[in-house]
């Protein structure tokens, strides 16, 4: 019963260790690629909504940010020619607030 503990402990451990050795093998390749393409890396956090990179992107290496890129491009495309196919979008007509003063009249706020 003990060897088997010790036995099903050392498998355990064993993984715990082979994960972690996997998480620095992708933190090295992730660091790498920001190393090596950093105009890429500029590009994708320009045409991103939030300025940030997509999680996961650094890990597909050069080519996964070529294709972001394209694809996010594409998309800010596509909603540009949306507005301009419904022009009334592009007015901002802020309704004025008015509000009843004590001696019954309305005030511009």
């Amino acid at each position: 019963m003990l060897m088997e503990a010790n036995n099903q402990f050392a498998l355990d451990r064993r993984q715990v260790i082979r994960r972690k050795v996997l998480a620095i093998g992708r933190m090295s390749r992730a660091y790498q690629v920001l190393k090596t393409n950093p105009d890429l890396v500029d590009q994708l956090k320009s045409v991103s909504i939030d300025g940030k990179l997509p999680s996961g992107i650094l890990s597909g290496g050069e080519q996964a940010m070529k294709e972001a890129i394209l694809t996010s491009s594409a998309t800010n495309h596509n909603k540009q020619k949306k507005q301009k196919d419904h022009p009334i979008t592009f007015y901002n007509c802020p309704t004025p607030n008015y509000k009843v003063t004590s001696s019954n009249r309305q005030g511009h706020v």
